[in-house]
């Protein structure tokens, strides 16, 4: 029986980081919101400090407050609709330009055009840099020295390039983040689809398991009991040999199940138990003789080497066509057992005189052990047929010498 002990794989360690940036990426986000007071309203007040100190140095009017309070508190709303604060700014600068005046409030043009390049497509960004490529060159022709035109435009076209360019990274690097966390969650998803399979694929082992030992323990039990009551008065030393061998396979059969309900219940402290093999296969051929078959077992070929879960994989489906035949198969006297080894695969028979009810030849059978068998060929590359044959039963078919898929 195979324990399951704590997961230190790759696999593991990968989904524990990646858990683990997924909770810093949340905590940051977290902070980001908490600060986002403080980002929306900071622009506007570095730049009203800086027109108002202007303003009173220079004496303005009330136009000119005016106009720096519209190019500038518009940005509180920038989140929301930054093409249109954009476009609100950039026609008041101008027209604080038409007017002849200027002050520091222009440089919320700049915040403005920083907001349209991170939130918005290239289209728009392109559309408001061009805009403000337009606003430098007119403000150098209007405000700038004599002599120095063309260095002011290289300054507030420097500034406005800045501002664009600082937009479209923080637009690049948000949309890598949000890809970076679609994947994240996306590999969480499909880190809990796999342990819902590992799950299922668990349980329908242990279902395999459970079935194996326990029908064909009370299966052998019940048939030598049935043959010692049927031997007591003509042979009594023989129907105790029986009523042992009864008492000893039910004991074993007790063993296993609660070794498999020790798993069930814990993943560690339960004593590891070995799976049955080939080397075991002809204890078993001796435990269903004792029920009054004649089993017969052969080999042909060499035998290749097999790894731990193909030899219990043989000795399942030759144990569960046993008890199938003690079972179900009426006047039954024989079985076969045959093994054929091949370079690739073992070819395995089990075959018997009996006459199974309501059965026809050519008919294949269904049920619960049956099906288990054949989820045990099928991890194998194998086939396996079950049915009625014009002698009797036969399950026959082939098992890949591979690791299991």
């Amino acid at each position: 029986m195979n324990l399951r002990r704590p997961d230190h794989s790759p696999a593991a360690a990968a989904g524990d980081d990646r858990s683990a940036y997924l909770g810093h990426l949340s905590r940051h986000i977290r902070r980001h919101a908490a600060l986002g007071p403080v980002l929306l309203l900071g622009p506007p007040l570095i730049c009203s400090a800086a027109a108002v100190h202007e303003l009173l140095y220079n004496r303005a009017d009330v136009v000119d407050w005016l106009l720096a309070a519209a190019v500038v508190w518009p940005l509180v709303l920038r989140r929301r609709a930054p093409v249109g604060v954009f476009w609100c700014c950039w026609a008041v600068a101008m027209a604080t330009w038409a007017l002849g005046t200027l002050s520091f409030a222009e440089f919320a043009v700049l915040v403005a055009l920083y907001t349209v390049a991170a939130d918005r497509g290239l289209r728009c960004s392109l559309s408001a840099a061009a805009a403000v490529l337009l606003g430098c060159v007119l403000m150098a022709l209007r405000f700038g020295p004599p002599g120095s035109v063309n260095d002011v435009v290289v300054v507030l076209s420097g500034l406005g390039a800045a501002a664009f360019f600082l937009g479209t990274t923080v637009r690049a690097q948000r949309r890598y983040l949000v890809s970076i966390e679609d994947r994240a969650h996306r590999l969480e998803r499909e880190r809990a689809q796999q342990a819902q399979l590992a799950a299922t694929t668990e349980r329908a082992r242990i279902a395999r398991e459970m079935h194996d030992i326990v029908a064909h323990g009370l299966v052998v039990t019940v048939a030598l009991a049935e043959a010692a009551a049927a031997t007591t008065a003509t042979d009594p030393d023989g129907a105790r040999d029986k009523m042992l061998q009864a008492a000893s396979t039910g004991r074993q059969s007790l063993a296993g199940m609660r070794r498999l309900l020790g798993v069930l219940r814990t993943d560690s402290g339960t004593e590891r138990a070995p799976q049955p093999s080939l080397d075991t296969l002809p204890t078993l051929v001796d435990e269903v003789r004792r029920t009054g078959l004649e089993v017969r077992l052969a080999e042909t070929g060499t035998r290749a080497p097999l790894n731990e879960q193909a030899e219990t994989t043989l000795y399942r489906i030759v144990q569960e066509a046993l008890t199938n035949v003690v079972k179900h198969a009426q006047d039954a006297s024989t079985v076969d057992i045959t093994l054929t080894w091949e370079s690739h695969a073992v070819g395995f028979g089990i075959r018997d005189d009996g006459t199974p009810p309501s059965r026809t030849v050519g008919a294949e059978s269904t049920g619960n052990g049956l099906a288990g068998m054949k989820e045990r060929v099928a991890m194998f590359g194998g086939e396996l047929y079950a049915g009625a044959t014009p002698y009797g039963w036969a399950v026959t078919g082939s098992l890949g010498l591979g690791e299991p898929r």
